[in-house]
């Protein structure tokens, strides 16, 4: 969405040591912390994070094939996990590939279109906040949430996906690429879906009805091109596209009786 303030702290993290490490002395001194992927469903307050913002890279980046198992890091960005299953012949995952953010908050938050990624996991390895060692889960996942706890930081995920030809995956990928170029206002600053759909309906579809498309405020504007989401026209603050939040919320409320819940992570 490119508002907001700037962080206490940041550093980029390569490894399970780094990190066991970073953790550790956080947790020793009171200090507030984060993971961040790409940022693309994230909000950052205009005032900034004080504490320490932590992205993963080095090991954390890396993506390991085995038969129809693969293991891709917490780091690695969904368009290319999607991309090397392609290459190495594996279906299945090509509903991930309009996630923009990264395999750990994906799963953190199981994201997807009609193919969540908590439909492929097997397991997922985590590092604890004050813990030494990592360890392998299984969350349970629903609808835009997992059952990971919050000072758990996803490391690693293996996905089950299934034999298919590369070509036929490869041609997959396009279609969807080409539909959400179409459908998505990717051409301005934003951060994906604001709100979750709600049971049996679709919060675009919510927004659009009660007439929401072109509300603006400040640089911030409900997009004309896909109502749930908010784009940054130019010089918009946190602020500003929170008071938009706020105003199509209530709007939908009055008119469509429905509370839409934030998909966006607000830091």
């Amino acid at each position: 969405m490119r508002v907001g303030g700037p962080a206490a702290a940041f550093a980029e993290v390569g490894d399970v040591q780094h990190l066991v490490a970073a953790l550790s002395v956080c947790r020793a001194e009171r200090l507030a912390w984060t993971v961040i992927g790409l940022g693309s469903n994230l909000l950052v307050r205009d005032e900034g994070f004080a504490g320490l913002v932590m992205r993963l890279t080095g090991d954390f980046v890396k993506i390991a094939v085995d038969g129809t198992l693969v293991r891709a890091g917490g780091g690695v960005p969904i368009v290319s996990l999607c991309r090397e299953a392609a290459r190495a012949g594996l279906g299945g995952a090509e509903g991930l590939v309009g996630v923009p953010g990264t395999v750990g908050g994906a799963v953190r938050m199981n994201a997807g279109t009609d193919v969540e990624i908590g439909d492929l996991i097997e397991r997922v390895e985590i590092v604890m906040a004050g813990e030494q060692l990592r360890s392998f889960t299984k969350p349970e996942f629903a609808y835009r949430r997992s059952s990971l706890d919050r000072n758990a930081v996803v490391c690693a995920a293996e996905l089950r996906l299934q034999a298919s030809t590369s070509a036929a995956v490869q041609s997959e990928l396009r279609r969807r690429i080409d539909r959400r170029n179409e459908t998505q206002p990717l051409e301005l600053p934003n951060s994906g879906s604001v709100f979750k759909n709600p049971p049996g309906d679709f919060a675009a579809r919510l927004i659009e009805a009660t007439g929401c498309k072109g509300w603006r405020a400040g640089g911030a504007e409900v997009s004309t091109k896909h109502a749930n989401f908010i784009v940054n026209r130019g010089g918009a603050s946190c602020a500003d596209v929170m008071s938009l939040v706020a105003r199509v919320r209530e709007a939908v409320r009055e008119k469509q009786g429905v509370a839409l819940e934030l998909e966006v992570h607000l830091l």
